[in-house]
């Protein structure tokens, strides 16, 4: 792991400095933190060295402009140096590079999708009979899903590589297509990144990711399940933990997304979102099949949501100081569980079935992920590192059990107490 230095204070005669280490040297980021473009996460890296999740989230060259203010004495673990290298070499071969016609080829099938939607809308045959109407809500939940991969892809600057011009192809599929804030959602999912299934009761602090008021699927997500009402719905998480992600999860994921957003761009990306499906909607005869259609988009769209979970939900939780004081890489293995499937399933999963590569190189391309999987799979096996992967099914039948194992243990603290 790398060596925390001995105090600050001695180091540094200026102590209202914001240092970062990176790479055994120092750096003043005190007058970049507010304008950081990932958010507030930076300030837990204050004081810390941030090797790791710097190579692995950033370009190399992100602090060339920068001049090393001090230095310390950086020893990574063998595991992180490993995966550093391994790193080094996707960059230099240039897995980052070489996908853009393949982001081309994706973007235009997925948008294929909604134009075959208007077309069975618009032709009248998704209003003629039970099936017509079935599959376009069928087409329309794919759609979404597909859409909200895409936003993902786009919002880890895996397509131009360029922040600016990937945020905003990122709202265009976030927000205008799938319908949420995508800048809400950049927000979360870098501290979600930087800090998987990590907890600080006392700090406040928690993956934004792994956190849901209806259900605590870890011990340590108890202090924020204080009501009530909270303690009622952990009690039974296992029962409704699908009815409420599939049925319920893209209505609350809109909700929780404009709650506080404050982005005019994002807003404007809205009601062009609601224009497109009220337009779509308005060509149905019935108020039935409006709400069928929209509702079946939503359950289908749903099972997205349970894919995303299925990725941490059976896996280990951290303290901030844990996670301080193991190795970067290996939190990640330990956090997080890939999703067997044939290679000609990968579209369906946008990728995140292979989550180990993906938490390990956010910025690598989707469709060199199968591939980066092989050299991270021999990594782990010379470095003693769990290789985390099941199926779909094993994947979620460990996610229920470990539930209603938690609610147990929720209900024997209710009762000590």
């Amino acid at each position: 792991m790398a060596k925390k230095s001995k105090s600050l204070a001695i180091e540094n005669e200026d102590n209202n400095k914001k240092l970062i280490g990176y790479r055994g040297r120092w750096y003043d980021v005190s007058n970049f933190t507010d304008y950081h473009p990932g958010g507030n996460v930076i300030e837990k890296f204050v004081g810390h060295d941030a090797t790791c999740v710097i190579d692995s989230m950033h370009k190399h060259n992100v602090l060339e402009k920068r001049t090393p203010v001090g230095c310390y004495s950086l020893s990574l673990g063998n595991f992180d140096r490993c995966m550093n290298d391994l790193e080094h070499k996707f960059r230099t071969e240039g897995y980052y590079d070489n996908s853009f016609r393949w982001y081309v080829r994706k973007s235009i099938t997925t948008l294929l999708i909604i134009v075959l939607v208007f077309c069975l809308v618009v032709s009248g045959a998704a209003d003629e009979n039970i099936f017509c109407v079935i599959l376009t809500g069928v087409f329309l939940a794919l759609f979404w899903q597909q859409s909200g991969m895409l936003m993902h892809d786009f919002m880890h600057t895996q397509f131009f590589q360029h922040r600016l011009w990937d945020e905003k192809v990122g709202v265009f599929f976030g927000t205008v297509c799938f319908g949420i804030s995508a800048r809400w959602w950049k927000d979360e999912h870098i501290i979600h990144h930087a800090f998987t299934n990590t907890v600080e009761p006392e700090e406040n602090f928690v993956d934004p990711q792994a956190m849901e008021a209806l259900w605590a699927q870890n011990v340590l997500l108890f202090p924020f399940h204080t009501a009530p009402w909270q303690a009622f719905f952990v009690k039974i998480q296992h029962w409704i933990f699908v009815p409420i992600t599939v049925g319920l999860g893209r209505i609350g994921i809109i909700v929780d997304s404009f709650r506080e957003e404050k982005r005019l761009d994002v807003w404007a990306a809205l009601l062009a979102h609601w224009i497109w499906v009220v337009l779509l909607l308005s060509y149905f005869t019935s108020w039935q099949k409006i709400v069928f259609v929209y509702w079946c988009g939503c359950i289908g769209e749903g099972i997205l949501h349970v894919q995303l979970l299925l990725n941490h939900y059976s896996k280990r939780f951290y303290t901030m100081s844990e996670k301080r004081n193991e190795e970067y890489y290996r939190s990640m293995f330990d956090c997080n569980l890939n999703i067997t499937c044939p290679w000609w399933m990968d579209w369906l999963h946008g990728g995140l079935n292979f989550h180990h590569e993906h938490h390990s190189f956010p910025r690598l391309p989707r469709d060199r992920l199968r591939e980066a999987s092989v050299h991270i799979k021999q990594i782990c096996s010379k470095n003693n590192v769990h290789y985390d992967e099941c199926c779909f099914t094993v994947a979620f039948c460990r996610t229920i059990y470990n539930l209603s194992i938690v609610s147990d243990k929720f209900r024997k603290m209710l009762k000590n107490d």
